[in-house]
């Protein structure tokens, strides 16, 4: 047996977002598009469903809670709902700002750190009316009015500040890749939209900091894996190397830079952007392997997920290893998991993967807390609600919950600081 202890104070956590879990989040973009989509053939809809009630977490979120704190989370990462504090774009609903209080105020009285999160992905539906993410300026401006409105509105609740999740997936997935909406695939957009990431995480940062100069501020970022799927092919070699630059390397050197590299830009400035991160963020699920630019999803023989994502645990380690050697910050993990309604598998996912996580920090990595995806089942964007990635199994007929054995495995990890391992 091998024991894989983690240093004291080293934080366990579980992660959630607001449109996943919330319910009758009906203002923004992703909920008209999935009635956009409702109204096409089956075989012609590009969202599986409808998000609808979700976990109903929004009336819920107590009994949540009360369940995070039996497995004992020592934080927990949720973010707030744009389209819910400015529904409209003069009305601001101090209503929703007081539930988000009491939200975390929850939390805290279970002795259950703040991770606040203000942006993942949604966007109100006026915002998208004025042309959304690809006008810049617009956008910008209207992101500020919001963050002035609900940082300091919370901020006294919160420990640690992760602005905006993915800085990479909206572009990637909505203007490149034709998963989000606007399901498009355009490269020049792709730029123009993580550009206006860049924006928002620099201003995001400036105006936290104004508030709360003494604030942890991060940003939960996808750093995506890729690899050649033949490495011996020098096309396939590019094909990575250029994907883990466009995707990944030019957000992390404009923020220590200010500058914005190829191919985003070609050294445009942005001073803001620059020194604007207290900590690393990494999401972490799989790898991608590339010929030239066309992605490829398995090798025959991979093992993969119930979303047909590749089990590769040693590219967390090696993502890792990166953001030790490039970026001199704390590092905490702020998402990994697994889609599957087989518990072993789950088990076996998160044990391999915070192995990993071990081995890098035992490597001089600093590491300081690892948040699993996710509390509970939840709605999973354009899967719907197939796709369990909960440590909380959730009845979305009756909005049971229950712990799942894998949520009482990763209690265990928690209460031990650390897991044992058959050696093989």
């Amino acid at each position: 047996m091998s024991k894989y202890v983690f240093p004291e104070g080293f934080l366990w956590g579980a992660a959630a977002s607001a449109y996943q879990t919330e319910g009758n989040n009906i203002h923004n973009d992703w909920h008209d598009a999935e009635r956009k989509e409702q109204q096409k053939p089956p075989g012609k809809r590009r969202l599986a469903e409808c998000c609808g009630d979700a976990c109903d977490h929004w009336n819920r979120y107590e009994e949540d809670y009360d369940l995070a704190r039996e497995m004992g989370i020592q934080m927990h990462r949720l973010s707030i709902e744009w389209s819910r504090i400015f529904p409209a774009e003069n009305e601001v609903d101090q209503s929703a700002i007081a539930q988000y209080r009491a939200m975390m105020e929850a939390l805290h009285s279970r002795g259950i750190k703040v991770m606040l999160c203000l942006h993942h992905f949604t966007i109100p539906r006026w915002v998208l009316a004025k042309g959304g993410f690809e006008k810049r300026r617009m956008f910008v401006t209207h992101f500020e009015r919001y963050l002035q409105t609900i940082v300091p509105a919370v901020g006294d609740l919160v420990d640690y500040w992760l602005p905006i999740n993915e800085p990479n997936v909206v572009p990637l997935a909505g203007f490149f890749g034709k998963l989000f909406p606007p399901f498009k695939a355009n490269f020049l957009a792709f730029v123009k939209v993580y550009r206006t990431f860049f924006a928002m995480h620099a201003r995001s940062y400036r105006v936290i900091k104004a508030h709360f100069p003494e604030a942890s501020v991060g940003v939960a970022f996808a750093f995506m894996h890729f690899q050649p799927y033949n490495p011996a092919n020098m096309l396939h070699r590019w094909g990575a190397a250029f994907a883990n630059r466009a995707a990944n390397l030019c957000f992390f050197e404009a923020v220590k830079t200010g500058r914005i590299g190829f191919p985003l830009g070609l050294g445009d400035s942005i001073p803001e952007l620059r020194g604007a991160m207290d900590f690393v963020g990494l999401n972490y699920y799989t790898t991608l392997y590339m010929k030239g630019l066309r992605p490829i999803e398995k090798k025959p023989g991979d093992l993969v997920t119930d979303m047909g994502w590749i089990l590769y645990p040693q590219g967390i380690y090696e993502i890792l290893q990166y953001l030790g050697r490039s970026i001199d910050l704390p590092i905490i993990v702020t998402e990994n998991g697994v889609a599957t309604s087989d518990e072993n598998c789950r088990i076996q996912y998160l044990e391999a993967h915070l192995r990993e996580v071990h081995r890098a920090m035992e490597e001089g990595v600093p590491v300081k807390g690892y948040m699993c995806w996710s509390l509970t089942d939840n709605f999973e964007w354009q899967h719907g609600y197939k796709m369990r990635f909960g440590l909380i199994h959730v009845d979305f007929a009756t909005q049971k919950r229950t712990i799942k054995a894998g949520g009482r495995w990763y209690g265990g990890v928690i209460r031990d600081n650390g897991l044992l391992m058959c050696d093989v």
